[in-house]
């Protein structure tokens, strides 16, 4: 009995050794991605290491549960191809909870306090990502995938000037040296009122105009080509930074008028929704 016992024992010791090998030699599983809705409180855990995509999907996922239609196409081609969303004509506000506000602004102000200095390492860490060995042995650049390219253009915005690869396409709020031109109704179609007020006052800000609005002031701040000027006039916009400011304002009224702090303030913060 005792060597059947000690026969069984060597033989589920091998079985367990065997198994163990097995495990090890397996690939190394994939981490779940993290889930850009929270039905608790968001903390910094949740937000460290997102990308500037992955943190305005966040926000957006709480007005997209509401039914929030999104006028920026990437936003709209992301929420439409999700089996629970469902574009409403006007969003259910009854959806959004309090706890859901309080993650949208604290999200806002995570995103909106990222410094200058992590954006340009996030910059340049997505064109390392973006290099490869080519037959002669020189590094060259592959063409961004889709979310890179979303992320090139959010960088770009928060910068204040384009950031990404020098033949892409690109609009005003990403590469203000658009602005140079005439722009038109069509090219502002894909743009929030929140968008349309920075590239209106992109144009006055061009011209070294200071801001009362805090909102304005903490945008500007993290561009490094803006100089508030105390002794600005609209004297020094040009024609053509006039017909701009009109072509934007035309859409702003559009959509029922310029926003204003206290707006987008009781809207959930600044940078809160698309």
């Amino acid at each position: 009995m005792i060597t059947r016992n000690l026969g069984v024992t060597i033989l589920f010791l091998a079985i367990l050794a065997t198994g163990q090998r097995t495990l090890a030699q397996q690939p190394p599983q994939k981490t779940e991605p993290r889930p850009l809705y929270y039905a608790r409180e968001i903390t910094d855990d949740d937000l460290i290491g997102r990308s500037l995509r992955e943190l305005t999907l966040m926000r957006n996922t709480i007005y997209a549960r509401a039914g929030n239609k999104f006028r920026k196409q990437w936003l709209n081609d992301y929420f439409s191809a999700q089996p629970w969303y469902h574009a409403l004509d006007k969003m259910d506000e009854s959806k959004i909870t309090p706890l859901d506000r309080k993650n949208a602004q604290i999200i806002a102000q995570y995103d909106a306090d990222i410094p200058r200095d992590e954006l340009l390492s996030m910059q340049q860490a997505l064109r390392t990502e973006n290099l490869v060995q080519g037959p002669d042995g020189k590094l060259a650049s592959k063409p961004p995938s889709p979310e890179d390219k979303i992320e090139f253009r959010l960088i770009s915005i928060r910068l204040g000037k384009w950031a990404g690869p020098a033949d892409a396409e690109r609009t005003p709020l990403e590469d203000p040296t658009l602005l140079d031109k005439q722009i038109t109704v069509a090219s502002l179609k894909d743009f929030s009122r929140r968008d349309l007020r920075l590239i209106r006052n992109l144009i006055y800000a061009r011209r070294g105009r200071p801001f009362n609005s805090d909102l304005l002031k903490a945008y500007f701040a993290g561009v490094d080509w803006y100089k508030a000027d105390p002794a600005y006039t609209d004297a020094r916009l040009t024609a053509l930074d006039r017909r701009n400011i009109n072509v934007i304002l035309s859409v702003e009224n559009q959509l029922g008028g310029p926003l204003t702090d206290r707006e987008h303030k009781r809207e959930d913060g600044w940078f809160a929704q698309a």
